[in-house]
Parts: C-alpha cells; sequence; structure tokens
C-alpha cells in the first residue's frame, strides 16, 4: 500500500522543496487502486494533502478544477472536471478556488490568494492568470500519471507569440445572486491531444524532466518556464504544432484555418 509519505518521500526526491510553488496534473487511476498493493491508504484526499506536505512550510499548491463549462459556473460548487484528486483537494481546509468560469484553478498556502485573484477579469491563460503568474515565478509543474495533454502551462506560450488561432469564442454560464444564470462570452480555449508527442521529446531532450514511479503511477516533474520555453521553439519553427490531425476537432480544424487566413 502507498502511503501519504510514499507520495511526499517520491516528490520531493525530484527536487521539489518547502516553499516552492507547484501546480499538478493528475489521475488516481495511474495507481491502479484496484490492486491492493498499489492502492493509495486515504485514497485521492491523501494525495491532494501530500502535494501540500511536499511544498510546506512556506509552499504553495495549485490544481486544475476546470469544469469547461459543463455546468452553470458556482466556485463554491461547481465540481471539477480533472480528476477526483483535484476535486478533493479544491475542499481541503484553507482551498481558495479561482474565479474563472470555464478554467479555474484552486490553491493552497500563503501565495494561492494573489496567484488565484482576478482570473475572472483575464483570458484563462492570459498575462495576468494564474499560469502567467505561475510560469513568471518559474513553478514546477508535476504530472501524476498523466502526460503533457494535461501540462495547461504551455498556452502561456501561445499567448506570448499571440498566436493567431487565439481568438475564439464560446459561451458560458454563471451563477448570479437570486438563482439567475448570466451568459458570458470568454475565449475558447485549444485541444491539447497531441502535445505529449511533440512536447515530451523536446523537453527530455533538453534535460528538463525529472522522473520517478510511485506504484504503477509515473511522476514527471519539470519547471514551468522550461515547458514555454520549449512550446515557443516548437510554435515558431511551425504554427500548427500543437494542433491535433483529428479529422473531427472542431477546434484544431478552426485553428488551421485561422492560420492559414493569417498567412501562418
Amino acid at each position: 500500500m502507498i502511503t501519504r509519505q510514499d507520495i511526499v518521500a517520491a516528490i520531493r526526491s525530484l527536487g521539489v522543496q518547502p516553499g516552492d510553488l507547484l501546480i499538478a496534473h493528475s489521475s488516481y487511476r495511474s495507481f491502479n487502486p484496484g490492486d491492493a498493493s498499489d492502492r493509495v491508504e486515504g485514497g485521492p484526499a491523501a494525495v491532494a494533502e501530500a502535494l501540500i506536505d511536499a511544498v510546506s512550510p512556506g509552499g504553495s499548491v495549485f490544481v486544475p478544477t476546470y469544469n469547461y463549462g459543463n455546468d452553470v459556473w458556482d466556485p463554491a460548487t461547481s465540481p471539477s472536471y480533472d480528476g477526483v484528486i483535484t476535486e478533493h483537494f479544491r475542499k481541503l481546509p484553507g482551498a481558495v478556488r479561482s474565479l474563472h468560469p470555464t478554467h479555474a484553478l484552486a490553491g493552497v498556502g500563503p501565495d494561492a490568494a494573489s496567484i488565484l485573484a482576478n482570473h475572472d477579469k483575464v483570458q484563462h491563460v492570459g498575462e495576468g492568470s494564474p499560469l502567467w503568474k505561475l510560469w513568471q515565478r518559474d513553478a514546477w509543474v508535476l504530472l501524476i500519471g498523466v502526460s503533457h495533454e494535461a501540462n495547461s502551462v504551455a498556452h502561456v506560450a501561445e499567448e506570448l507569440l499571440a498566436m493567431p488561432y487565439l481568438d475564439r469564442r464560446r459561451t458560458a454560464h454563471v451563477a448570479r445572486p437570486g438563482g439567475a444564470a448570466e451568459e458570458v462570452i470568454l475565449r475558447r480555449p485549444g485541444c491539447s491531444d497531441s502535445w505529449a508527442a511533440v512536447l515530451d521529446p523536446r523537453l527530455r531532450a533538453a534535460g528538463a524532466v525529472r522522473e520517478a514511479m510511485v506504484g504503477q503511477s509515473r511522476f514527471l516533474l519539470m519547471r514551468s518556464t522550461a515547458v514555454v520555453a520549449a512550446t515557443i521553439e516548437l510554435l515558431k519553427n511551425d504554427p500548427a504544432a500543437l494542433l491535433c490531425h483529428r479529422c473531427d476537432c472542431d477546434a484544431c480544424n478552426s485553428a488551421r484555418a485561422l492560420l492559414r487566413r493569417s498567412g501562418g
């Protein structure tokens, strides 16, 4: 059985220290919880708590708690669609959640409130967003049993380069006092289905990825600045580098059309 302390030890062995900033993307299924020998004692809540332990004292941890527009957005009650670890994390004592209607993050620690502030007033990964602030401060990125399809900080590179396909729009609904739901128009995020194939080799070639196994779950750790730098290189060489090749992917098909229109 895997303990909370085992998870903390693994994260610390990769280089995370007390006082650090960390954003974690995770899959609880990667621990193979159906196998008793690989089960996490305390379940997904223990993993969420281990993330905080790994940077304590003095550090702050963040996780995505995106609802992707699936529900009328209420930061107190809208569930996270990014896995059970993130759903437990957002409910922890002291957790703060940003107010972006589709791509909110949750955080715990002394920097959580300032990092998450005003997310509803900016693009979900644009300048002033939590991911932008974490990139500016060179936060660690931890992938627990997931690959770069989940590595949201790479979107910062698209913002820095002002990629022509960014200005796509969607609607979402936000709960207002009295039970009303207000429709808001937001930038539509892109697809990340192809990111592992293009990002992982470049990051590994740069020596930017640290790796450990916890039971059957693979932990990958890297600096957010390394992720953004690698993504910028990819996009400068090929503006369509992050777009998938599924014929039914509306996001990537529309992005390619916008690139063609811009001459990219």
